[in-house]
């Protein structure tokens, strides 16, 4: 599936709506409709996590209008394109759900798919807004994806800028994680799956800084603050984005 922001936050008839439920996440969502012949996109709140399954892509005729509240995403189904699976295996819970996800290359993207793994500079990479974890929560989100992979680890400002325009064409609010760490508390953070320093930073100014005595020995990236990084607590929860090199 893909995201078509353009009827984010619209409303269609009833008559297209096959059904309307709760899911955990986005990914959840989406691997209703795929199981379904007749499902052609779907609408999914980042708010509530109530999801409607529809029998039509969004047009002019089939939209009526804005919805009574916001928060709501719009995905198209893709046809006649190869579908791979995708286990994710959520921290807390014991099951897993078969996601089918249709994947291209970053050559064949005119923009990036919000439910897939997405190309850059030979590296994969894959999000989903819906989730807030903490920073253990998500090393094991991220590890338990079919590949196996790991928190997004940033080594340059071309691939800073990426990750944010993802994070932002995707609808990912506030902050993400980062796969670095201040154990000791030196000031230095240091790549937790790539076992080395930082060498390029983002910092916001002032940044990092224990805040309030408390030490703050994670890193987050602000997305609608051009990517600058800041320095929390790693108790805290933040949006998962996950890197592989494969």
């Amino acid at each position: 599936m893909y995201r078509n922001s353009f009827y984010d936050n619209r409303a269609t008839l009833e008559t297209n709506v096959i059904f309307t439920s709760n899911f955990h996440s986005v990914i959840d969502c989406a691997s209703h409709c795929t199981r379904r012949d007749e499902c052609e996109s779907i609408l999914f709140n980042m708010d509530t996590h109530s999801c409607q399954i529809l029998s039509v892509r969004m047009d002019v005729m089939s939209d009526t209008g804005p919805q009574s509240y916001l928060g709501w995403l719009y995905y198209e189904r893709r046809t006649g394109e190869p579908i791979a699976s995708l286990t994710t295996d959520l921290p807390g819970t014991e099951t897993k759900t078969e996601v089918n996800t249709e994947i291209e290359t970053e050559t064949t993207l005119s923009l990036p798919d919000c439910l897939s793994w997405n190309q850059y500079s030979g590296h994969w990479y894959f999000l989903d807004g819906t989730l807030r974890l903490t920073f253990n929560e998500s090393r094991i989100y991220c590890a338990s994806l079919t590949p196996p992979s790991y928190i997004i680890e940033v080594n340059s400002e071309a691939e800073n800028d990426w990750l944010t325009n993802l994070a932002n064409h995707c609808g990912l609010p506030n902050e993400y994680w980062l796969n670095g760490n201040d154990t000791d508390n030196s000031g230095t953070f240091t790549w937790i799956d790539g076992k080395i320093q930082t060498t390029f930073t983002n910092w916001l100014p002032g940044e990092p800084s224990d805040a309030a005595g408390v030490p703050a020995e994670c890193v987050v990236s602000a997305t609608g603050v051009k990517g600058v990084w800041l320095d929390i607590t790693c108790a805290s929860t933040r949006r998962v984005v996950c890197e592989r090199n494969f």
